[in-house]
């Protein structure tokens, strides 16, 4: 039997970011070779589809995400990551090391079921389930359901919690480009201010955003990075806003979408300036089969697991377009993360490995 703990160690020292996950392909794939009746297909990209077939018949997805984050690792383990500037603060590592004992489980006992299981490369914002559907290699088969769990270190080792209907926000992310015109500040007339119009967007934005969006209609647009000129007594000839905006529809998302369009605009003809929007990765809202869901419910309770019915997240997650797809469920599975401050996409990020053989048995239980 695989050594699971191990595995997830292996895999955790080696983070890849999206579509660079060359190494930790490599390393499963070794693995799977190891097992009897699987089909393994493969891209011109990194990724690994599973199929284990018993003939004709509708098939289960389950699917795991591969990439690491540009996270320097601060968690003082003995297994930390090889990689400098490269971490698995996302959990990945776990949900990897998770299917690779599904898979394993599913060989054993000989279960006799048509099954996919998917090691996607780039879920952090680089496209990689998109780039999956296009190759086209779903359409080999008749996919009735879809499945994949999300760790999360602020819930107790083993707890299980999810939603029927929307779960996570759909996602894009930005950057807001200003461009005016440098100049010394002992002749700041000669000049157009970059960085003036980029301060006034960004709060602007929060304003406009109150304004269209009463209590009910929740989304969020965030701007986490702000960069403008190059030295102190230059006047900023750029200034670049980096962010993402969040809603649970699409409806809303283009109402957004277009608000920031206007607000853009409207800044950069006060100040006669050119003003651009870069949009960049996008994420479909995760919306969870309600059948789904229950099956979930039934069985954490069979198993004695703790389940929580919990709400919508601005959480992204590209298993979203997954989702739009087929029918599909995603949910949390609880690490028990010690520090409450080093939760998903902290450099102190350190899941409990129990949670593994918990959400192997889960997936197992919803084939």
């Amino acid at each position: 039997m695989f050594d699971l703990i191990k595995i997830r160690k292996e895999l955790h020292k080696i983070p890849e970011l999206g579509f660079e996950e060359v190494k930790t392909q490599k390393y499963i794939l070794q693995l799977l070779e190891t097992l009897d009746g699987l089909n393994i297909h493969t891209f011109d990209f990194p990724g690994i589809l599973v199929e284990y077939s018993f003939g004709n018949g509708k098939y289960k997805l389950f699917r795991a995400d591969m990439d690491g984050l540009p996270i320097t690792e601060d968690t003082n383990c003995d297994f930390e990551s090889e990689h400098k500037g490269k971490m698995h603060a996302c959990g990945h590592d776990m949900h990897m090391t998770i299917l690779i004992g599904l898979i394993e489980k599913i060989v054993a006992d000989k279960i006799n079921e048509n099954l996919l299981f998917l090691f996607q490369p780039a879920e952090e914002g680089k496209g990689g389930a998109t780039r999956i559907i296009n190759t086209g290699i779903f359409n080999k088969f008749d996919i009735s359901e879809t499945y994949a769990l999300h760790v999360n270190g602020g819930m107790k080792t083993g707890e299980i919690a999810s939603k029927s209907g929307i779960f996570f926000a759909n996602t894009q992310e930005i950057e807001v480009v200003f461009k005016g015109r440098s100049a010394h500040v002992a002749f700041a007339e000669k000049g157009i201010n970059a960085l003036t119009a980029g301060a006034e967007f960004y709060l602007e934005i929060a304003d406009e955003i109150k304004k269209e969006f009463p209590i009910g209609k929740p989304v969020i647009c965030v701007f986490g990075k702000m960069n403008a000129g190059v030295v102190m007594n230059a006047v900023p000839a750029e200034c670049r806003l980096e962010g993402t905006f969040r809603a649970f529809t699409s409806e809303n998302h283009e109402i957004l979408k277009a608000l920031i369009e206007n607000v853009k605009s409207k800044i950069a003809k006060k100040y006669g300036i050119d003003a651009e929007i870069i949009y960049k990765a996008y994420y479909k809202e995760v919306i969870n089969d309600e059948i789904l869901f229950e099956k979930l419910k039934i069985k954490s309770a069979d198993m004695g697991i703790e389940f929580k019915e919990t709400e919508m997240v601005f959480t992204g997650e590209d298993f979203g377009f997954f989702t739009e797809k087929y029918n599909g469920l995603l949910f949390w599975l609880g690490v028990g993360n010690k520090d409450d401050n080093a939760d998903l996409h902290s450099p102190q990020f350190l899941p409990d490995e129990e949670a593994i053989k918990i959400g192997v048995e889960i997936f197992f239980k919803l084939i």
